[in-house]
């Protein structure tokens, strides 16, 4: 038994699920390449009939997860179910039919206008000779109908079924599909949920370009954010534009993206270019040292800060080495976290046998092989159980010859593995690593380390940090850097706890309001880009709302002064947190009668008494 292929979809109101259906049909004819995936030239109205003869051997996905919201929300995207229901009267096949004032007749009865049942009612006894004619054309009008409807005509009138059992849709409880955070809260939550029931091995297919923008923006998040798994692809389904005026369906292609677009974006852009920053020089100067000495190194960064950019780097830096007699090296990349059980773990590292489990239905390589005479970066160390460590551990102990011995699940014996450098990388400090990590494997993988340091550690380079990010999203018009002198000033006074993320997300937005349409700009409040991007990102990710999570736990077994040493680190750490900077939250405490001083900060940072 092979992997279960799993597609996930949005709803898409302006195409409806006749397009769906399309996408479907198109991947029945053409498979799912293992390759990078490119099917182009598909046509609508061919694609429309290929489910009334399906090709036997056609590709299947063994399950489909039609996402969906309540009609409201939908309603608010676009107006088009209410603005065009009178555009099917012009439809070049219903005039054909001769079908035009049956279509107004209902569209002007509201009694029965898009409910599906009543409408063929209406049909069958009043034009009975043209009923079937009248069901042959239905998927021509079936994006204005409501969802629940859509389904029904999918499921009870479409040839769809002749392929696949009943579309089973999961409505998500979003009222509004252009609210970044509540479509990410609930998506998240159905995801985790979702993934957690699996019992098999499987691939995820997502089609990102379905929705609304705001739920295109939640995929990429959630893949950056390392919450899918490893084996999701992304793909996205392009209208031709070049059509001739007057074809109402459009060709259109299938093609794959990056499953992390920002992180391949910025992949070659140089990790600190031109830095005036000395904490970035010496990661550099380490980076190059420890990677061309072969032993492990860990990278110990907050999120965002580009820990994956920096194995990327790494990379290049061995390609470059003088001692490297190869061009390229491979490099494999895991993210600790996506790892849902032990099984997962263990199977995705070390590989296994046939028959090893079930789903394990051929003799598959693990990422420790798979890495050989390359490197292996493992993100979010500390994700690993201790069970999985303990195996890790023993894993990585190499023998006189550099080789690394390896036993895949279900096999007897154990496999050779060369020349395999270990980067590891975590956002815990290493204290906190100390206690959730197995001492020895603590001992294994703190063999180099390198810390980066935050952006706001860096401020000298805040300015060229926001021109590389906003030159590496390569937005649509290729527009110049914005450089305004309050947009440039509310930059460098931001903290960035989202790093480098944060940045993206205000170029995110910063676009996001240039490419309004002038109606759209009448509807919201603000008038410039400035003010949309700076509202929209204290709305939704600066400091105050990402301390509203925050959690401080203290280990109970210290002893008194080890945890007043500990608290006063944490209320430091919340100070320059709220009140955005050292100096301001030294501010505020001289304004309520403390002598809180430079100095006393810094003993609290550094936990002296």
């Amino acid at each position: 038994m092979k992997n279960k292929n799993i597609y996930i979809t949005w709803h898409y109101t302006t195409h409806g699920i006749a397009y769906f259906k399309h996408i479907l049909s198109a991947f029945h004819n053409n498979g799912l390449s293992s390759n990078d995936l490119i099917i182009e030239e598909l046509n609508q109205e061919e694609l429309n009939d290929y489910f009334d003869s399906p090709k036997k051997d056609g590709f299947k996905f063994d399950e489909i997860i039609y996402l969906t919201a309540p009609q409201e929300a939908f309603d608010k995207l676009s107006a088009r179910r209410f603005e065009y229901k009178d555009s099917i009267i012009k439809d070049e096949q219903v005039e054909g039919f001769k079908l035009g004032e049956v279509f107004k007749e209902i569209i002007e009865n509201k009694d029965i206008c898009y409910q599906l049942d009543k409408e063929l009612d209406y049909v069958r006894k009043k034009y009975q000779k043209k009923i079937k004619n009248f069901e042959k054309v239905i998927w021509r009008n079936i994006q204005h109908y409501p969802v629940i409807e859509q389904i029904k005509w999918l499921n009870e009138k479409s040839n769809y079924t002749k392929a696949y059992p009943p579309l089973t849709s999961v409505e998500l409880d979003i009222i509004d599909l252009r609210d970044e955070k509540l479509v990410a809260d609930k998506l998240s939550e159905w995801l985790r949920d979702f993934i957690s029931k699996q019992k098999d091995l499987f691939n995820l297919v997502i089609n990102v370009s379905l929705g609304s923008n705001e739920t295109q923006v939640v995929w990429h998040i959630l893949a950056e954010s390392d919450r899918l798994p490893n084996n999701t692809r992304f793909i996205k389904t392009h209208d031709a534009k070049n059509k001739k005026v007057g074809n109402r369906f459009k060709d259109f292609s299938i093609k794959e993206t990056p499953i992390k677009l920002i992180s391949d974006l910025v992949e070659n852009i140089s990790f600190y270019p031109e830095t005036k920053s000395p904490k970035r020089l010496i990661v550099d100067k380490k980076l190059k040292t420890f990677v061309e000495s072969g032993f492990a190194i860990l990278l110990i960064g907050e999120r965002g800060i580009g820990k994956s950019q920096m194995a990327r780097r790494a990379k290049q830096n061995l390609e470059e080495s003088k001692n490297n007699k190869k061009s390229e090296v491979n490099i494999i990349e895991a993210n600790c976290a996506s790892f849902t059980d032990d099984i997962m773990a263990e199977s995705q590292l070390f590989g296994y046998k046939k028959g090893a489990f079930t789903g394990a239905s051929e003799d598959t390589k693990g990422l420790i092989q798979s890495a050989e005479n390359g490197i292996l970066f493992l993100d979010e160390i500390h994700h690993l159980s201790k069970n999985v460590q303990a195996r890790l551990m023993k894993a990585l102990q190499t023998n006189e010859k550099n080789e690394l011995s390896i036993r895949r699940l279900g096999d007897s014996g154990e496999t050779k593995v060369k020349d395999v450098r270990l980067i590891f990388a975590t956002n815990k400090n290493v204290k906190e690593l100390r206690e959730i990590l197995l001492p020895d494997f603590y001992d294994r993988i703190v063999q180099h380390v390198i810390e980066i340091p935050p952006l706001r550690d860096t401020i000298e380079d805040r300015v060229e940090d926001w021109k590389k990010v906003w030159e590496g999203l390569k937005f649509k018009g290729n527009p110049k850097v914005p450089n305004e002198s309050n947009l440039i000033k509310w930059i460098r006074g931001l903290p960035l706890y989202g790093n480098f993320r944060d940045l993206q997300k205000i170029a995110m937005y910063y676009n996001a309001f240039n490419s309004f349409d002038d109606e759209t700009r009448k509807l919201i409040n603000e008038k410039t880009a400035f003010q949309y991007a700076k509202n929209e990102f204290e709305k939704y990710h600066s400091s105050i709302v990402q301390l509203e999570n925050e959690k401080y736990n203290f280990n109970i077994e210290q002893t008194t002064k080890e945890m007043i040493a500990d608290y006063l680190f944490e209320l430091q750490d919340w100070a320059v947190k709220k009140f955005k900077g050292r100096k301001s939250a030294i501010e505020h405490f001289k304004s309520k009668g403390d002598t809180i001083t430079e100095k006393t900060f810094n003993n609290w940072k550094n936990k002296k008494l």
